[in-house]
């Protein structure tokens, strides 16, 4: 059972806009940990988080989320809506458990019961109250390992779908798929090497799905203008077809076309097809078979329910990754992405043009999430001429320019900001992402007085930090950014460097920080970032009190050192005794 426009509570911690990327949160059932080991080690371990990682680093959203919380399912599946209310009523009760797909929803992440009489006089909320439900995600997806009636037939790996849909309460955007299912056949999962790449494959596939590449809703698909493609009865919902159990979709967003089709004896048959329509589905469909009349994109018509309408046409994209069977060597191509951005999930457009030196120019990934460099490099070969971006860079001799692209040779060489990671001798230290508090540094190496963990975020260091005690001073090469944490309060953005709170009063402000740590001065410069960033609700922006320029004076670490303090205790120590002995006498 799919529940359709529920309302999302408003979030005051943290705030997304559209330059941040979308966030996935995993929730994985029992079943997944009743598996062996090493089925439940690849899962957990690689599977789902590398292709949850793909997903977020490819796609962000249009408009920030709340904090997530399913609607409860009816007992009788019968549900009443009132009249400018968002929430939905069962009529007589709830049901005892919530499912998304074949997965129990964990109780903490439910609504409130809401439900009406028999006779429909008196509706309210009834039993527990809302629940903490989901912070800071987009999108929550229940990950099982059943043995299902679905896994029996044949060549099932695993399957997905959406079973919650938010409201389309700001009548603006695509109302996005707000939590889904996937579920892998136990007896399907491989743990054998040379099959991880397309276990991993298939495991995007089906999330992509859960996403919002789904027959289920066609219907609810909107023009760049927030305008339903399908017209809308009184509740919100369009028409409701009944042969196909699905919301029916109008001629804007599938159109149906008749071709001419050839068959042995020289014959021609008329052949209909459907095809995808949405803008830039048709647009990216017309690049890749270079025919500027062309529809659409053709849907898969044969495979029964499931696959057909669910997926590209075999015949035309073979190894496509949303084609409706794995044959060999899945791909994602720009119709996919082009069809995710129409249903609302905008592609990341990364871009820098910072040349990768020695030392490294830090900055900030995209979503501000890590410490990142620009992949601009050099090339020994001149690039293609179709990946020859730039017309000058900084310190480049023109003639050099066709060998200068991204490190990465599947992003079309488009240079963007890249996540890293140290390693010593060979060896794996650490990453950059801010969120991992493994990733702290080594305290004699933390030059920038980082702090890494939930609540961090990457800000840009307005110049490099230095370590300063007595007579000496470190630095180090790399710098640019760092990660540090930060709260919301009613003043605004606070940034915190070890215990000291700074107050961004405006967005570009600069932080003078002076702490003391480890028996070091750390001396820098960090530039704010602006508090819509991050908090929910923020003041005008203003400029920055006196007081908040300077927040530390000057400490003389030599007179005030570890080892100068202990050698005073030690010689009062040795005083004592000899000063006793004087009053004594």
């Amino acid at each position: 059972q799919v529940v359709y426009q529920v309302p999302l509570k408003e979030n005051h911690v943290l705030k997304r806009n559209v330059d941040q990327q979308l966030r996935i949160k995993i929730i994985y059932d029992r079943s997944v940990e009743d598996l062996l080991p090493e089925k439940r080690h690849l899962i957990k371990n690689k599977l789902f988080p590398q292709a949850i990682s793909y997903l977020e680093k490819t796609f962000q959203v249009r408009k920030s989320t709340g904090t997530i919380l399913l609607s409860r399912q009816c007992a009788t599946n019968q549900y009443l809506r009132r009249k400018a209310d968002p929430h939905r009523y069962c009529r007589g009760a709830c049901a005892d458990r919530t499912r998304c797909g074949p997965v129990v929803v964990p109780e903490k992440h439910l609504q409130q019961c809401r439900v009406c009489s028999e006779n429909e006089w008196h509706c309210g909320p009834t039993g527990l109250p809302d629940q903490e439900g989901v912070r800071d995600a987009d999108f929550v997806l229940y990950v099982s390992a059943l043995t299902t009636e679905r896994c029996g037939h044949e060549n099932i790996i695993a399957y997905a779908a959406y079973c919650q849909l938010e409201a389309e309460m700001d009548r603006q955007v695509f109302p996005l798929p707000i939590a889904g299912y996937a579920n892998l056949c136990p007896n399907m999962i491989s743990t054998q090497a040379q099959e991880f790449i397309g276990m991993l494959s298939t495991v995007k596939h089906e999330i992509i799905h859960a996403l919002g590449f789904s027959a289920g809703l066609f219907a609810f698909y909107r023009d760049d203008d927030g305008k339903p493609l399908t017209t809308r009865y009184a509740d919100g919902l369009p028409p409701f077809n009944e042969s196909l159990g699905l919301y029916q979709w109008s001629n804007k967003v599938i159109h149906k076309a008749v071709r001419l089709w050839d068959v042995r004896g020289g014959k021609m048959l008329r052949h209909a097809i459907y095809l995808l329509i949405t803008p830039r589905v048709v647009e990216e469909a017309r690049k890749h078979f270079n025919c500027p009349i062309l529809e659409g994109m053709e849907l898969e018509n044969q495979g029964g329910m499931g696959t057909e309408l669910n997926h590209w046409e075999k015949r035309l994209l073979e190894n496509e990754a949303m084609t409706g069977s794995h044959t060999q060597n899945r791909v994602f191509s720009r119709i996919t992405l082009a069809l995710m951005e129409d249903t609302g999930r905008e592609l990341i457009s990364p871009y820098c043009d910072t040349l990768r030196s020695n030392p490294l120019q830090l900055t900030c990934r995209q979503d501000q999430r890590a410490v990142a460099v620009c992949n601009l490099q050099k090339f020994p070969k001149q690039l293609p001429q179709e990946y020859q971006y730039f017309d000058n860079l900084n310190g480049v001799p023109a003639e050099d320019l066709p060998y200068y692209g991204g490190s990465v040779e599947i992003a079309d060489y488009c240079p963007f900001s890249q996540e890293f990671s140290w390693h010593l001798s060979g060896e794996f230290q650490r990453s950059s992402d801010c969120r991992i508090i493994e990733n702290q540094p080594d305290p004699t190496k933390n030059y920038g007085a980082e702090k890494y963990g939930p609540n961090s975020v990457c800000l840009i260091q307005k110049s490099a930090f230095v370590m300063e005690q007595c007579r000496r001073k470190l630095s180090y090469p790399d710098w640019g950014s760092g990660c540090y944490q930060v709260s919301c309060s009613p003043q605004g953005l606070h940034v915190w460097v070890k215990d000291t709170a700074y107050l961004c009063s405006r967005s570009g402000q600069v932080l003078t920080v002076s702490i003391q740590m480890n028996g070091w001065m750390h001396v820098g410069n960090l530039i704010c970032p602006a508090c819509s960033d991050f908090c929910d609700s923020c003041p005008p922006e203003r400029d920055p009190p006196a007081s908040n320029l300077t927040r530390a004076a000057p400490i003389d670490l030599c007179s005030c050192s570890p080892g100068l303090v202990v050698a005073l205790w030690l010689l009062m120590a040795n005083l004592i005794p000899l000063l006793t002995g004087l009053f004594l006498c």
